[in-house]
């Protein structure tokens, strides 16, 4: 987040100017810089003083947070955001490789956060961002020390800044087998980030930006950072209901956002009554993670928001990589989108070096972006010259193509089986199958695994949510022969669902999904069973 400098330099242009504004709190640039202050003043008395200084959160987008970063940011500490859902074990690993000093949390998950075990975790400070001290109350006594956020507020405003520290900056990135990893970057980029945001998308400090995807998102952390960069405001919405987020587009008058596949569904699928359409003349920017969106949603946020709705393709390692503009996602299919400014991708053949345009092959990525490599293992980078000299390139386990027209199109999952196998595994045809039902107009969201139990074998599962209440049946017939057509060799089960559990990144979270539709099938085929038994006797 942005430092106390840069809240100083915004405020002097425009004390009572609103910065954050989170439900009825509103504070203006004058109260942000003042609170970041303090809080930092705050911060310095529970740091160590010797070693690496690290903090983390396990919390939504609130106002408090946004403090707590921008008071790290100041003091030069890193601030680190955790998924919650990511399981105990997955959270007490990556604490164990960060070993934090300050852990920041609010009341929904401290229970969470007092599973958690790691080495350093006794003398970590935990902040309560939502928690109010009683009056001459002490702090809680335990195995930690315990503060809750108004204490850090409350503390007189810092004299002097402190010596900068050596930087460096986390992102934790979930995967979908095996645990997370923690992406490291020990340069700025911040500043060279703004500028080719703001390039891209327009931005300026007039607009209203509302940040409705979680502070884990790294595309989402970025554009807020961005926002209030510039000295825009920033509406915080992290777990508003789509009701509520129609409501904050109108009132707040929102120009730019950045929202959550799962979130911008609920949006999209609210009555005709609760449209936000005629209504947000103000919104001309809408970015939303591109790796998991379908046709019904392009199209529907078209009819129902104009040509505001932006893809984003990135990760924790790499950043935002590619975007797609509202008019070519009416025609492009699922996961493209034209490379972002300061990012250049190179695709490579067996032999590891850059193949002609047009043709597939394994992803790779250079730019200010890019991590410098993982805390906890090896990373995979190559030396290559595409033109302009030797340039350090992050090698990922996408595959993909560079179009005629610049446009890169991901296609897969790389895994150790050699290229010419690769393209004819059942993997890659799940993951082209699920880019074939994303096009799909009659969908609103579906996704495909592949699963080996006793009672399913090996198969694949296919849970879709329909445009409408009583289209499961159309939904059903177009995936079940997509299926079909794209993967013979395997059966199919296609299931109606009511929702797809996404993480903050925006990847679907496949074991939860397995955990709620499993069961349903595994009852569906005994039934099945007992009465092709009962038919037969």
């Amino acid at each position: 987040m942005i430092k106390l400098d840069d809240i100083r330099r915004h405020a002097a242009g425009g004390v009572t100017r609103d910065a954050l504004v989170d439900g009825q709190v509103r504070l203006t640039w004058g109260q942000y810089a003042e609170t970041v202050e303090r809080t930092a003043a705050g911060l310095t008395e529970h740091l160590p003083q010797e070693g690496a200084v690290r903090a983390v959160f396990l919390a939504g987008n609130s106002w408090q947070l946004t403090v707590a970063m921008s008071a790290c940011a100041t003091l030069g500490v890193s601030c680190t955001g955790l998924d919650p859902q990511s399981g105990k074990d997955d959270l007490g690993q990556v604490l164990s490789w960060l070993e934090p000093s300050v852990v920041f949390v609010t009341s929904e998950h401290r229970a969470t956060l007092d599973q958690l075990v790691w080495p350093s975790g006794p003398q970590a400070v935990h902040v309560l961002l939502d928690g109010i001290t009683a009056p001459g109350a002490p702090a809680a006594p335990g195995k930690h020390q315990a503060l809750n956020f108004d204490l850090l507020t409350s503390a007189e405003p810092l004299r002097t800044l402190p010596a900068p520290r050596p930087y460096e900056a986390f992102a934790v990135s979930a995967r979908s087998e095996g645990p997370s990893r923690i992406a490291v970057r020990r340069t700025p980029s911040e500043g060279r980030h703004l500028v080719d945001l703001v390039d891209e998308f327009g931005l300026n400090r007039d607009d209203v930006h509302l940040a409705s995807a979680p502070p884990t998102e790294p595309t989402a952390l970025a554009l807020a950072r961005t926002m209030l960069g510039i000295g825009a405001t920033v509406v915080l919405a992290d777990g508003a209901g789509p009701e509520t987020l129609a409501s904050l587009l109108v009132a707040e008058r929102v120009s730019t956002g950045v929202i959550t596949p799962s979130t911008l569904h609920g949006v999209l699928g609210l009555p005709e009554t609760a449209e936000p359409s005629p209504r947000t003349r103000h919104l001309r920017f809408l970015l939303t993670p591109g790796a998991h969106l379908g046709r019904w949603t392009v199209n529907t946020a078209w009819e129902r928001l104009g040509p505001v709705l932006h893809t984003a393709l990135g990760s924790a390692e790499t950043g935002l990589t590619a975007v797609m503009g509202p008019e070519e996602l009416l025609v492009s299919p699922p996961r493209s989108g034209h490379t972002t400014l300061g990012t250049t991708v190179a695709v490579l053949g067996e032999d590891g070096q850059p193949v002609a345009q047009g043709e597939s092959g394994r992803l790779a990525f250079a730019g200010h972006q890019v991590m410098d490599g993982y805390l906890d293992g090896e990373t995979q980078v190559a030396e290559l010259d595409l033109g302009w000299g030797a340039e350090r390139f992050l090698v990922t386990d996408e595959s993909g193509y560079v179009d005629e027209t610049g446009r890169l199109l991901v296609t897969g999952r790389v895994t150790e089986v050699p290229v010419v196998v690769r393209d004819s595994a059942v993997d890659t045809e799940l993951f082209r199958l699920e880019s074939d039902l994303l096009n799909l107009p009659c969908l609103r969201d579906t996704a495909v695994m592949r699963v080996s139990s006793p009672v399913l074998g090996d198969a694949i599962v296919v849970p879709f949510i329909a445009v409408a209440v009583g289209r499961e049946a159309t939904g059903y017939q177009a995936l079940s022969a997509a299926c079909a057509r794209r993967v013979p060799s395997l059966p199919a089960h296609v299931i109606a669902v009511d929702t797809i559990p996404y993480s903050p990144t925006g990847r679907i979270r496949t074991g939860d999904l397995l955990d709620a539709v499993l069961p349903i099938i595994t009852l569906n085929l005994q039934l099945e069973q007992s009465m092709q038994q009962e038919m037969s006797a």
